[in-house]
């Protein structure tokens, strides 16, 4: 089942919120990015998750804890829906 854009623009939302969490708190663990971002583990782990595959966050191994420090922001900007291709002045639609 594909996601709405209601749903899609949650998901940019919740992403958002922690990796402000993380850039603010590098070095946190997961519990704690969580109870800083006040998100539930299933919602926070996700993000967690997919910030870590998109590259904006790295995990590292300290006292047997994994912790988390940001490597670019994420930026709902960063994900921003672009316009179609027939939408554009390429199309012939702008210009003089």
């Amino acid at each position: 089942m594909a996601m709405t854009d209601e749903q899609r623009a949650g998901v940019r939302d919740l992403l958002q919120l922690v990796s402000r969490t993380i850039e603010t708190n590098p070095g946190a663990t997961a519990p704690a990015i969580r109870a800083r971002a006040r998100v539930k583990r299933k919602e926070g782990d996700m993000a967690i998750g997919l910030l870590l595959r998109g590259g904006f966050i790295e995990q590292h191994a300290l006292n047997a804890e994994e912790t988390y420090r940001s490597v670019k922001p994420y930026r709902v900007s960063n994900e921003a829906p672009r316009a179609a291709f027939g939408e554009t002045h390429a199309a012939g639609q702008g210009g003089g």
